[in-house]
């Protein structure tokens, strides 16, 4: 009965040593120049800002380099072009759009430099919140490179609790971004040697 409780006692330890060290060292951090904690990640291209802005516009191209969603369908498009200021669209992670998903509405576009979209609505998610936005921004870099970036924020300060469940689900969000970052790159730049 000893033994059973001294290795309950160092399996909790453990337990709450890993939450606290995921906690630490997650994704979802003050970043220089940002206001509030936010999960971002980048990588540099070897193509033309205007080149990889035209690309991501472009719902369709979702399914070749996303390693979580299978496809995007824009929602009104008949109305609002894709990847245009109030454009809606909804991301599925299954080819037959069961199970995960979202939606996301377009809220603002500075050409060749950011695409804001808000992300609502989550369907089988195993852990949710409110009030999130993803950004891609594009920044030209010489010898026409392009550095791009992924973030997802909170449009306004979250909860302790909201906090503790983004710092803990970031670090799979960041290797979601991450992957997809690298296959931009590489589809990107075997269009454009």
């Amino acid at each position: 009965m000893k033994l059973l409780k001294s290795i309950l006692k160092w399996l909790f330890i453990a337990g709450i040593t890993l939450l606290i060290l995921a906690v630490v060292l997650s994704p979802y951090q003050h970043y220089p120049g940002e206001t509030q904690r936010a999960i971002i990640c980048s990588i540099e291209i070897d193509a033309p800002v205007e080149t990889v802005f035209t690309y991501l516009g472009n719902s369709d191209h979702a399914k070749e380099w996303s390693v979580f969603v299978d496809h995007i369908t824009p929602l009104n498009a008949t109305s609002y072009p894709d990847g245009a200021v109030g454009s809606v669209r909804r991301a599925f992670c299954n080819p037959d759009e069961s199970g995960m998903r979202w939606d996301e509405l377009t809220t603002e576009v500075v050409p060749h430099e950011l695409r804001r979209l808000d992300v609502y609505d989550f369907v089988d998610f195993p852990m949710t919140a409110e009030g999130l936005f993803t950004e891609q921004r594009y920044t030209s870099l010489p010898d026409g490179k392009t550095q791009l970036a992924f973030t997802l924020e909170f449009k306004e300060s979250p909860s302790l609790w909201v906090q503790l469940k983004t710092s803990l689900g970031a670090h799979r969000i960041a290797s979601i971004f991450d992957d997809n970052l690298e296959n931009i790159k590489r589809l990107i730049e075997a269009e454009n040697p």
